[in-house]
């Protein structure tokens, strides 16, 4: 009975063929609630997708970036290192040992090299580490031996970098190790400060051109060759894309001549005016070309005379570009009262009998600027990466005045081949053959052979 209520109960209306249509319209309901449910999870998903591709299209983007300012700021360090000049004698390979001062914008480099020479004279060179011309005796027996081993051409550098709102201020202290006689001394080469194109120190004078120093291993270099250093303070400035000005007042001193008969204890130098230089510098595809003046005031007084004249000079020197191997350094200098910038000139073996070479008196007893000429010109052959020759004269004339003593220098010259050799970017060995031949106001003539050996390790 109870299951017959229950059947009873059961509305009259729902026939089979309604419980079917209710069973595919439910079916047709869920299919397209799934339906509609799979499209909006497959729309979530490529929407993620989208947006992780441009996320990591960011992450490149900004990777690159960093990338790039690193390579920038790694590109203006090599820049720093490279921008002082070198001596071409002494320019082979080091790794970058920049140091960033940590809580500070300057940067540090460190460097330098190790340099021996082993040295074999055949004549009478009294300097003896550089090779001279004016430092060879004209008497037998004023050295005592041949040969000698010396590190002179050793140095030591730091140099700074630090940017400025006025531009980069760069500084240099350097020094050296080299001694006439071989024997190693402390000698204090660069102390040099610049900023936006002002710069003051002590350095190379600005009337000489270090870039066109020969690709040799005599530290001394040709004997016609401008060389010293000296405090200054300078102005340098790019004119154009492939030309550049600088001018320098620099330290000053009168070099005089004492005359025959005479003692240089009689005679003062004075030094009424600092000398002062211009130089205008031209580059391209073929090397470059360096134009430098000096004008500088020249006197001396005794107990009852005192005199002054001005001294001047040119210096045209370069670096031309043979081809992708092959260069020419070459210098041409002529001037009156310059002998104290001139290697030869400088500094004479008689010098301390016969005074100096700048100025000294004419026939008629007034002070006059003695004239020199001096010239040199190189070849500088790379044959591959690892060997390199540099083969060149050098020679030097002064027109000397008739009061000048017997031993003053009349003329000399120089010349030098050599094989260098480089294993690898930081050391460098070879060999040098050199001669040089001097002559004195009376005639005395004298001259020397030598054989060098140098080997050198840049750190």
């Amino acid at each position: 009975m109870t299951k017959r209520k229950h059947l009873a109960a059961t509305p009259r209306f729902l026939k089979p063929t309604h419980y079917l249509s209710l069973t595919v319209a439910a079916l047709c309901t869920f299919s397209s609630i799934n339906a509609y449910s799979q499209e909006t999870d497959q729309e979530r998903i490529k929407n993620l997708e989208q947006r992780l591709l441009e996320l990591e299209q960011q992450v490149l983007k900004n990777k690159k970036a960093s990338q790039s300012e690193i390579t920038k700021a790694s590109n203006k360090k090599k820049v720093i290192i490279d921008k002082s000049a070198k001596r071409p004698s002494h320019k082979f390979e080091a790794p970058d040992k920049s140091i960033v001062l940590s809580h500070s914008d300057t940067t540090l480099q460190l460097g330098g090299h190790i340099w021996l020479d082993a040295i074999y004279n055949n004549g009478e060179m009294t300097n003896r580490a550089g090779f001279q011309p004016s430092s060879i005796a004209y008497s037998a027996n004023t050295t005592k031996d041949n040969t000698l081993f010396h590190v002179g051409p050793s140095n030591l550098f730091v140099k700074s970098y630090t940017p400025t709102k006025y531009g980069a201020m760069t500084t240099r202290f350097e020094l050296d190790l080299f001694d006439s006689q071989g024997d190693a001394g402390i000698n204090l080469t660069h102390i040099w400060g610049e900023i936006n194109g002002f710069g003051a120190g002590q350095t190379f004078t600005g009337f000489m051109d270090i870039n066109a120093f020969p690709n040799i291993l005599d530290f001394w270099g040709p004997n016609s060759m401008v060389f010293t250093r000296q405090p200054q303070v300078r102005y340098r400035t790019d004119i154009s894309k492939n030309a550049r000005l600088s001018f320098t007042i620099e330290k000053s001193s009168s070099d005089f001549a004492v005359p025959k008969n005479s003692t240089g204890a009689a005679y003062n130098d004075i030094t009424e005016l600092p000398d002062f230089t211009a130089a205008y510098k031209y580059s391209g595809d073929f090397g470059y070309i360096n134009t430098a003046m000096i004008i500088r005031k020249l006197g001396y007084e005794t107990a009852t005379t005192k005199d002054t004249t001005m001294g001047w000079g040119l210096n045209v020197s370069g670096n031309l570009t043979v081809s992708s191997e092959d260069s020419v350094q070459f210098q041409l200098v002529y001037g009156e009262g310059i002998g104290r910038y001139i290697n030869d000139t400088c500094c004479s073996y008689y010098s301390d009998e016969t005074g100096g070479i700048d100025g000294g008196l004419d026939g008629n007893g007034d002070l006059a600027a003695i004239p020199v000429t001096a010239a040199y010109v190189y070849y500088n052959k790379q044959w591959n990466k690892k060997w390199s020759s540099a083969i060149g004269y050098s020679y030097l004339t002064v027109d000397n005045l008739v009061t000048q003593k017997d031993l003053a220098l009349k003329n000399s010259s120089y010349a030098s081949s050599n094989l260098i050799w480089y294993p690898t970017t930081q050391v460098k060995a070879g060999i040098e053959v050199l001669y040089g031949d001097v002559q004195s106001n009376a005639g005395s003539e004298a001259d020397n052979y030598r054989l060098q050996m140098s080997v050198a390790f840049k750190y």
